[in-house]
């Protein structure tokens, strides 16, 4: 009990936590879903928007408060006046041409060669013809003339002229119907313009004092005139005729702003006070559309639709689209203030919603019913399920019975999880809860719990029984159970855990199920099946085989006559299964209820047929129809655009390429690409869209919501870029090709490769001519080293030589002076003798061996054998001492030979064969003969010769 009473409190709080405060009765008229409003803060510009048109290239443009307003199905952009004036009317004549006006302006844009629009101001034209506070509220195009229309005035603008019409007085407004300009006057009626004048057509006194709103064509020449007072009249040429006159009170009431017809036929009224109604051409009223389904201001200044019949509706405060893609197999339907639907059941012609915040209900078949809350049911609400006649609520406090609006607690156990018959005792239901599966009895023609199934207590999500009695419960976070009861059936008599211990191999996410009455159970990542005839649980092949990548499926609802829905993370999905058949119906991604998603681990659908369902979301419901086809295969037909191609280099400096290439080629330093693509297939469900970079990427782009794509830092090369929107469905459009070549920098383009080549080439001969000269001069080196080598070993040898002959030189020297200084000390002993011995030396004798002594001394053998030596070793002495002194004689020559020798007087005595003071004597006349000068000394100057 203990166990029981405190997991029973711990989801009481938990569910506590989900509730929210609700009101009794939720309004009946709920935001369509179809409906996109479009604020300020969307498209970036003013409030008022004041007219609209559209382009042959599905672009929608709006004259806002502020400038002309783009929408190309993806991107706004606004485009302010040059004088920043309001804009009243836009019109498109072309892809290429819009005229817009307003206060004191008209004019019209082009784009230029990068796709941006380019405003071009008529006012040099028309300013003349301006009021001071002219403003113009309607544009017609007729025959390439383009008329503006104020108050009390109508310019015609053609061939770049401007022409004024001549108008009846004050008018409301100017309509094209077919091939004829049409104006409405408070006071005059209705008028036709022919050149520059006008000529009255509708004068009839049920106009009088009313302002006509718009002028319609209608029913082949018929005329169709709104007012906005008076109500709809059709003019059949002849008379005037109230049209509808049923709505008189409310257009009245309303006041008529707006009139359209779409290009199906459809009538679109638009109101000052209460939004648009739209009427089939029968009169017949189809819709209304005001601030209490969807609209955001009720004030409709423009009405226009696009090539996909959407409706487009320029408000007070907005634009609004209304989408015409409404029947594609699912409508989604937000209900505000009800909380999370966790089950619905239709039951006594009621839709009931299981929520977290309790029971609601409202008439199945009464457009004008609202849902509201069942009394006493606040709190979770698990399941709504119909058994016979009555409808059984898992609810947070118990389990309710509801029979003819009156409802009661059957049981007061917390939290009913899931609900079977028992198909063992017919008059049982057997019920999980948050601790226990209970047992409900059946009483006559009510039911009464009857106790709970003794001996299991566990939080248990889901139950099946199989044919065998067995009790299939799987927990809500851990593995099943397989529980075999007594035959009362009123007790466990044993439990079998199947988990990580078995086939499974994991605890968590494992569901039970039926599939053509067999036990399934559910992993997420594929379908297991119960084989009684063996008592295992094993992979169910047939199913794994055939139902792709919904094997994966977390729940699997049966729907009638064999159907089943599988859900997935990903993908809703029906398939008929009967005996060995399995076909695949249609799927449905999860993304379609991207903005009010199925309640995760607790997704659950409510079949109401074999192909129509509902789905429980976070904040409503969705309603299928598997046998209607995919949506939104228009897709196909369409690729995107390329709208804007914005070049950045790496210091943020910005430039743009034009958009209608299909190859642009870009400079290296503009390597940074920024590419806006435009997509106008409107609607209201989610497109994608996708990027894949030939040369670069290796797959499509994650989706995007938004086809803006960014390249950094392109490298040099040739790349294909290829862009595809995709819708939920799978659906792919055509997909836009552009090819983009990064040039590479000037460094390294072919002009700078010749150059580098040339520059190659140039360093290759310089380097050849270089190494030519290195050669040479190498050569010449090692030559001039030989020859300095040659030299070296020539003087060497020449020193060696010198050496040899000075040696041989000195020695002859020496030879001569002991030579004569023997014959002289001879001659001096002679003479000595001769004075001794007087005349017993004869002279004969005497005057001989003195003659021959004298002869040997001053011996010319002797100073030619010296001077061959001499210029051996002194080489060139004497012939430079000859060329400098010519006067000098032969005994000079040879004293200066002596001195060159480094010889003292003393020695050169000898040599000459005189005496000391002869030698000094001789030094001296040889100076004077030079020419020397006092302080000039003859050995130094004989020595630097």
């Amino acid at each position: 009990m203990r166990k029981r009473f405190a997991t029973t409190l711990l989801y009481g709080l938990l569910i506590l936590l989900q509730l929210v405060l609700s009101c009794w009765v939720v309004n009946a008229q709920k935001p369509i879903s179809n409906i996109i409003n479009f604020t300020k803060n969307n498209y970036q510009a003013s409030n008022q928007n004041w007219s609209i048109a559209h382009s042959p290239n599905g672009f929608m443009y709006f004259a806002n408060h502020s400038g002309l307003l783009e929408f190309d199905g993806i991107t706004w952009k606004l485009h302010p006046l040059p004088n920043e004036t309001i804009m009243r009317s836009v019109m498109v004549a072309s892809d290429s041409l819009i005229y817009t006006s307003g206060y004191r302006e008209l004019g019209f844009w082009k784009p230029n060669a990068n796709g941006q629009l380019v405003y071009h101001s008529l006012n040099h034209l028309a300013e003349s013809y301006f009021s001071s506070n002219e403003e113009f509220w309607n544009i017609a195009i007729l025959d390439d003339k383009a008329y503006f229309h104020s108050f009390s005035n109508i310019l015609i603008y053609e061939n770049g002229q401007i022409n004024r019409v001549n108008l009846p007085g004050f008018t409301n407004t100017m309509h094209r119907v077919g091939n004829e300009i049409y104006l409405a006057s408070r006071e005059y009626g209705i008028f036709k313009i022919h050149g520059t004048e006008t000529t009255p057509v509708i004068t009839s006194k049920e106009l009088k004092g009313t302002i006509p709103r718009f002028i319609l064509p209608y029913q082949g020449d018929k005329l169709m005139i709104g007012t906005n007072s008076n109500g709809i009249f059709i003019w059949d040429g002849q008379k005037l005729s109230q049209w509808n006159p049923a709505w008189n009170d409310y257009f009245r009431e309303n006041e008529i702003n707006r009139g359209y017809f779409t290009p199906k036929g459809s009538l679109i009224i638009g109101t000052i006070l209460d939004g648009i109604v739209i009427f089939n051409p029968k009169g017949e009223e189809i819709a209304k559309y005001n601030n209490q389904n969807g609209l955001q201001n009720n004030t409709v200044l423009g009405i226009s639709s696009d090539r996909f019949n959407n409706i487009w509706l320029a408000l007070d405060s907005g634009i609004d689209f209304i989408s015409n893609d409404q029947n594609h197999g699912f409508k989604i339907e937000t209900i505000p203030g009800i909380g999370a639907v966790y089950d619905a059941a239709i039951f006594e012609n009621k839709i009931y919603l299981g929520t977290n915040q309790g029971l609601f209900r409202k008439q199945l078949y009464d457009p004008n019913s609202s849902y509201e809350l069942v009394p006493e049911t606040q709190n979770q609400v698990w399941y709504c399920r119909v058994i016979g006649d009555h409808l059984f609520v898992g609810h947070n406090e118990g389990t309710l019975v509801i029979k003819d609006d009156q409802q009661q607690f059957v049981s007061r156990q917390s939290g009913g999880f899931s609900i079977r018959k028992d198909p063992h005792r017919p008059d049982y239901l057997i019920e999980s809860t948050y601790s226990n599966i209970t047992r409900i009895k059946k009483q006559g023609n009510t039911y009464i719990q009857d106790g709970t199934i003794k001996g299991f207590f566990d939080l248990i999500r889901y139950i099946e029984i199989d044919h065998l009695g067995a009790i299939w419960a799987s927990h809500m976070h851990r593995g099943v159970y397989k529980l075999q009861l007594n035959d009362k059936r009123d007790s466990v008599i044993s439990s079998t855990y199947f988990g990580a211990n078995s086939v499974f191999q994991k605890d968590n996410s494992i569901h039970v199920f039926k599939v053509e009455n067999r036990i399934v159970f559910t992993t997420e990542e594929k379908l297991f099946t119960y084989d009684d005839l063996n008592d295992s649980i094993t992979s169910y092949s047939f199913l794994n085989d055939n139902l792709g990548e919904f094997v994966t499926a977390n729940r699997i609802i049966a729907a009638p006559d064999h159907h089943y829905w599988f859900i997935t993370k990903e993908r809703i999905g029906l398939f008929y299964i009967f005996n060995n058949e399995v076909i695949f119906k249609k799927d449905y991604p999860r993304t379609l209820f991207a903005n009010n998603e199925l309640i995760d681990d607790f997704e659950n659908i409510l079949p109401i047929t074999n192909s129509k369902a509902i789905v429980c979301l976070e904040n409503g419901i969705a309603q299928l129809d598997a046998a209607i086809p995919d949506s939104l295969s228009e897709i196909v037909g369409f690729k995107p655009q390329l709208r804007e191609l914005q070049l950045t280099d790496n210091r943020g400096e910005k430039t743009f390429k034009p958009t209608s290439q299909e190859e642009v080629k870009l400079q290296f330093k503009y390597h940074n690409l920024q590419l806006r693509y435009s997509f106008p297939l409107f609607t209201h469900h989610p497109i994608y869209f996708q990027s894949y970079l030939k040369g670069l990427d290796q797959n499509w782009s994650e989706r995007s919501t938004t086809p803006r794509f960014n390249f950094d830092r392109l490298p040099v090369g040739k790349y294909q870029l290829q862009v595809k929107a995709i819708d939920q469905w799978g659906n792919e459009s055509q997909i836009n090709t552009l090819t983009i070549e990064v040039m590479p920098p000037w460094y390294l383009s072919n002009y700078a490769r010749t150059l580098y080549l040339l520059a190659f080439i140039a360093i290759l001969l310089g380097f050849r001519a270089w190494g030519i000269r290195q050669t040479r001069r190498k050569e010449k080196e090692e030559k001039e080293k030989r020859e300095q080598e040659l030299i070296r070993l020539r003087n060497e040898k020449l020193r060696d030589e010198i050496q040899h002959k000075s040696k041989e030189l000195a020695n002859s020297t020496m030879s001569m002076l002991k030579k004569n200084e023997f014959l002289m000390d001879l001659k001096n002993i002679i003479d000595n003798q001769k004075e001794q011995l007087g005349s017993r030396f004869p002279d004969k004798y005497y005057n001989h061996l003195t003659k021959k002594i004298d002869q040997n001394i001053s011996s010319d053998d002797d100073w030619q054998l010296f001077e061959t030596n001499f210029e051996r070793a002194h080489e060139q002495f004497l012939k430079k001492l000859k060329e400098q002194h010519p006067e000098l004689s032969s005994k000079d020559l040879r004293l200066c030979a002596y001195l060159r020798m480094n010889l003292s007087s003393k020695e050169i005595a000898p040599l000459l064969g005189i005496s000391v003071r002869g030698v000094e004597n001789h030094r001296y006349r040889l100076r004077k003969k030079m020419n020397l000068e006092h302080d000039e000394k003859l050995s130094e100057m004989i020595l630097e010769l």
